[in-house]
């Protein structure tokens, strides 16, 4: 018999309405352990050149981690896609799934990968070469980068804006104002490793005089 008792409704409610949740979270824990699955396959076939495998299960990754809601698994995989539509030439696709993915970050808060996803959309530039527009995205990422008080990354951008101006643009000048704020950063932070590429550079721009 069904009880028209009000409260005894209530709590039959509530015990339905707890392994209701319950199976609730547990479908969303197999969706994202599933989605990351797909996204650790991804990246083994992308490090083995197997670059059209791996979009396959990066994009399985990716609407897994739709369905699941988990944000963070989407970002990743669109960063990840983002890499290997600028190695194809695709790079409107690689821009389109790099602007998505620093949204999906700037919510999250999640200040590293936005660095990165910026340093990926400058990258798309330079290798289409966009030269100018490269250079004005690496500048977004520096006031990024300063306003995070990542100093490091803004050292390593400087120097991947002096290749650009030395290599592609023909501005000595500027390649060296880069390069010696860069190497100023890197002795400050104390990364040597950084200083030995830029004396790689030594040679051609006739930077790191002390």
């Amino acid at each position: 018999m069904i009880s028209r008792d009000p409260k005894r409704c209530g709590a039959l409610a509530l015990l339905l309405l707890v392994p209701i949740i319950v199976m609730s979270c547990s479908i969303r824990s197999v969706q994202i352990k599933r989605a990351e699955k797909h996204y650790q396959r991804g990246q083994y076939l992308a490090s083995r050149g197997e670059v059209d495998r791996a979009v396959v299960h990066f994009e399985k990754s990716m609407n897994m981690s739709r369905a699941a809601g988990f944000s963070e698994g989407v970002a990743h995989n669109l960063n990840e896609l983002a890499i290997i539509y600028t190695g194809k030439g695709e790079y409107k696709k690689a821009r389109e799934c790099i602007d998505e993915a620093v949204t999906i970050y700037r919510r999250l808060n999640m200040q590293p990968e936005i660095s990165k996803s910026l340093n990926n959309m400058a990258l798309t530039y330079a290798k289409e070469g966009r030269y100018r527009e490269a250079i004005e995205h690496f500048r977004k990422l520096i006031a990024w980068d300063t306003k995070t008080g990542n100093r490091l990354g803004v050292g390593i951008t400087l120097y991947n804006m002096a290749l650009i101006y030395h290599r592609h643009m023909g501005n000595e000048e500027k390649a060296l104002q880069c390069l010696s704020n860069a190497v100023e950063i890197f002795r400050e932070t104390g990364n040597e490793k950084y200083i030995e590429m830029i004396k790689k550079e030594q040679s051609r721009t006739r930077v790191l005089k002390k």
